[in-house]
């Protein structure tokens, strides 16, 4: 039987709803979930401020008694947004409509506020990862999860590291397009200088390793150079874990594409395991729209349509229930 139904921003009055809901989500965001924990409810409150743009815009729907809830986060400016949590979990037997339009509003406000992808990280065996490609999202990668347990540091040896500053830009620019595959640069935001540590000679960098801290553990973000890291790749991941001192009390996280594969041996001689592997999901929340202007030459009755500009244009996805139900991608 037909229904409507509606996703609005978060609202105060829906505390109840979220506490509730809080134990049953599911993260699509694995930076967030092993720095920070669950802090969904908090987050909402923060996201209904209208003051406030701490950049994680959180949607409800309500259903009779159902109710359901998901966050993204966003930087304004960047060119990306992730997906946060959806609670609760879709059972293989219940109508994914709901959940659906819910990430619908998802891709909808994003686009709004100027990302061009949103994204999710999901295991490929839990049902949320049918339920995204439902909603037209796409694999652009996969990536395994490495831990480093809570333990003592290695000393210090001879530094190979240095912290990178803003002089470094265009090099860190020239080291993400050449070692980050063109696919996944779609839905990854090029290196920033701050709070990283980069390797090179000559005005070249050949390594990238930023730390991101937070209260439940560090999570490292890797770009390296095979060719030039290789030989020395130990020697500067265990560099870069002796100027994190909280990871003598904090696990430690890194997480490979499969183009990344050759650090595992690396990563596995410093005491990380893996612990789960997950596909990079990706939707893209414009297109390119095109409006031509046509000019009328009267040489031998030629017609020319000219491009006058271009822009992106968010356009809403037309969800066709029936084939989302069958699997079909809509792009």
């Amino acid at each position: 039987m037909p229904y409507s139904i509606e996703v609005r921003p978060f609202l105060p009055l829906d505390l109840p709803l979220v506490h509730r809901l809080s134990p049953m989500s599911v993260s699509l965001d694995s930076l967030t979930a092993l720095t920070q924990g669950n802090h969904m409810v908090e987050n909402a409150v923060w996201s209904s401020l209208p003051l406030a743009d701490l950049g994680t815009p959180t949607y409800v729907l309500r259903l009779g008694e159902s109710g359901y809830v998901a966050q993204f986060r966003h930087k304004v400016g960047d060119q990306h947004a992730h997906i946060v949590f959806i609670a609760p979990t879709l059972s293989p037997e219940e109508d994914s409509l709901p959940w659906l339009r819910l990430i619908e509003a998802l891709i909808a406000a994003a686009g709004k506020r100027g990302a061009v992808t949103l994204n999710a990280e999901v295991a490929e065996t839990d049902p949320i990862f049918d339920l995204l490609r439902q909603a037209g999202f796409a694999v652009y990668a996969r990536q395994t999860i490495w831990q480093r347990a809570p333990q003592p540091l290695r000393a210090r040896l001879m530094p190979l590291l240095r912290p990178a500053t803003e002089q470094d830009v265009l090099a860190l620019q020239t080291l993400y397009l050449e070692n980050v595959p063109r696919l996944l640069r779609q839905a990854y935001e090029p290196p920033e200088p701050r709070n990283a540590l980069v390797f090179g000679r000559n005005g070249r960098l050949s390594a990238y390793i930023a730390a991101h801290e937070g209260k439940y553990g560090i999570y490292l973000d890797l770009i390296m150079n095979p060719d030039e890291c290789q030989p020395r790749a130990v020697d500067l991941l265990a560099d870069a874990l002796s100027r994190l001192p909280r990871a003598e009390r904090l696990p430690v996280y890194a997480h490979l594409y499969r183009h990344q594969e050759w650090l595992s041996s690396a990563l596995e001689r410093l005491n990380f395991v893996p612990i789960g592997s997950q596909a990079l999901m990706v939707r893209h929340t414009a297109r390119r729209c095109e409006q031509t202007v046509r000019l009328t030459q009267t040489v031998e009755n030629i017609s020319l349509a000219l491009p006058r500009r271009h822009e992106f244009c968010y356009h809403p996805p037309a969800l066709d229930h029936e084939k989302a139900l069958n699997g079909t991608l809509h792009h």
